[in-house]
């Protein structure tokens, strides 16, 4: 059964943390990239257990009043993703997205560490355009669609 999660909701989460300094590694910079976010498996490596990451989402569904059966309708999701050097277990930097869009996405989060990896980007650009808007952030990456919100 699906369960009618409000958009509205999660434009107002995004919006509040929109203002918030950014959660992010800081282990993680730009003259390390080789030996952190752009080494294969590095994420894995600091990325929190489900024990951790899914109370977090149960606290958030309760929050904008997400019933418990509404939990495959939504993902947690790291707002500066792992791999663009936000925070791993940093609550500030989880955001719930509907299930639907987690995709496109994770798209956007994959051109984004390639295009910063590649050195045509810098660290710090990426992170400013996801926090900002992960939808418009794709234009930083030559030839990808911006998804349309």
């Amino acid at each position: 059964m699906r369960v009618f999660v409000p958009i509205a909701l999660f434009v107002i989460m995004a919006a509040n943390a929109i203002g918030a300094e950014m959660p992010l590694n800081r282990d993680v910079k730009q003259d390390n990239l080789d030996t952190t976010t752009c080494l294969h498996g590095w994420t894995r490596a600091v990325r929190p257990p489900v024990s951790y990451t899914g109370d977090i989402k149960r606290r958030m569904m309760a929050e904008i009043g997400v019933p418990p059966e509404g939990e495959a309708d939504v993902i947690l999701d790291h707002r500066i993703p792992i791999v663009l050097g936000g925070s791993p277990a940093d609550p500030l930097n989880f955001m719930l997205q509907p299930a639907d869009e987690s995709k496109d996405k994770d798209r956007v989060e994959v051109c984004l560490a390639r295009t910063v990896c590649a050195g045509r980007i810098s660290l710090d650009q990426a992170q400013r355009a996801i926090w900002e808007n992960w939808r418009t952030a794709a234009r930083l990456c030559s030839g990808f669609r911006v998804v349309p919100e």
